[in-house]
């Protein structure tokens, strides 16, 4: 594998390479430093594809263990990206070595510049904890667009197809599962059933009921994770959230993935605006070990969800009534606001083509 490094990398590494001639660009990568938040970050982009592997936070103990981190980080966001385990090993296995190289050309170095860009515009969804950067890395590649000839194409599409053309296993297989989430009310019946990639954040789970249920994320939120009745964990959004913590233990939702949990426990609850408390009832019912998706995926649902800042059940049970009725006196008001809240029907495919592009 060759990692063709800039100059200001080259410094950094303390190496001094000749060029390296590329036999085939699916095993090539272009890398550079930046700065992302004051701290060193290591932006790789393949030659073939212009898909990006981000590493943050490096000091001098990773830059001196710099090949073998590129490695991990290679299979790591891969991996993370749905990307079948086999196929990854088989890529690393045939990438062979890693050989450092000056850079080959300015196109290619233009497209790294650009991954680079994409880094720093979505530097808000950096895991601060964490040196290979993973949700990061899936925002990057839909920064970015790519004209191939009849259509337009993110990166990580162009990965899949030269992956595909080289290995004849399924490329998108990832483990998932089967969810049903029902909104904790006493007069309506609100509920969604999906399916979840299990290598998601908890943090990601949060983008996916966002979606489902179509709020707009104006809120706080949090998941409990239950052994039968008993809460186990309670995973967060916000920093905020640990100046109240109870006896339940606390994490925060970037630093855990759904795998951690589910499907051992069965049985979770996500709370939405702590005014209003949409309390969503998750139940796994299925586990899912070849799924060919690297997104989540709405099967069926019914119900549509309260406007946001409705006043919890009962204020939602007003509105209903309001405008049900296009006599009553504060009907237009009412239809005016909700039109403003952007209020409509469940419409599943809407909700399936928000979750396909998410990141």
């Amino acid at each position: 594998m060759i990692i063709n490094c800039t100059k200001k990398l080259q410094d950094e590494l303390k190496i001094n390479p000749i060029l390296s001639e590329v036999e085939d660009p699916l095993f090539s990568w272009h890398a550079n430093i930046i700065k992302i938040n004051r701290r060193n970050a290591v932006v790789l982009v393949n030659d073939a594809s212009r898909y990006s592997v981000i590493l943050y936070g490096l000091k001098t103990k990773e830059f001196k263990n710099i090949s073998a981190l590129i490695v991990d980080a290679i299979y790591r966001t891969f991996v993370d990206d749905g990307i079948n385990p086999e196929v990854v090993l088989n890529y690393l296995q045939d990438a062979g070595e890693i050989v450092f190289s000056k850079t080959q050309n300015r196109t290619l170095v233009s497209r790294m510049n650009k991954g680079c860009e994409a880094a720093e515009v979505y530097s808000d969804f950096i895991a601060e904890n964490s040196i290979i950067q993973t949700c990061l890395a899936k925002k990057a590649y839909r920064f970015i667009y790519v004209d191939c000839e009849s259509e337009i194409k993110h990166p990580n599409e162009i990965l899949y197809e030269e992956l595909e053309k080289k290995y004849k296993n399924p490329i998108i297989m990832c483990k998932a599962i089967k969810i049903k989430v029902k909104l904790d009310l006493e007069k309506f019946h609100i509920w969604r059933s999906a399916i979840v990639p299990l290598n998601y954040t908890f943090g990601e789970f949060h983008q996916v009921m966002q979606k489902l249920f179509d709020w707009k994320d104006y809120h706080l939120h949090d998941f409990l994770v239950y052994r039968g009745d008993e809460p186990i964990i309670n995973i967060v959004g916000s920093e905020e959230d640990f100046e109240y913590q109870m006896d339940t233990p606390m994490v925060m939702e970037s630093k855990v993935k759904l795998s951690d949990y589910l499907p051992e426990y069965k049985s979770l609850k996500y709370r939405y605006d702590y005014g209003d408390n949409w309390e969503h009832i998750i139940k796994v019912e299925d586990a899912i070990f070849d799924y060919d998706k690297n997104y989540s995926y709405c099967l069926d649902g019914s119900g549509d969800k309260p406007p946001e800042d409705v006043g919890g059940e009962h204020g939602y049970e007003e509105f209903i009534e309001i405008m049900s009725n296009p006599i009553h006196e504060e009907y237009e008001h009412m239809k005016q606001w909700a039109d403003s809240q952007d209020y409509g029907g469940f419409d599943i495919d809407m909700v399936n083509r928000k979750l396909k592009y998410l990141w």
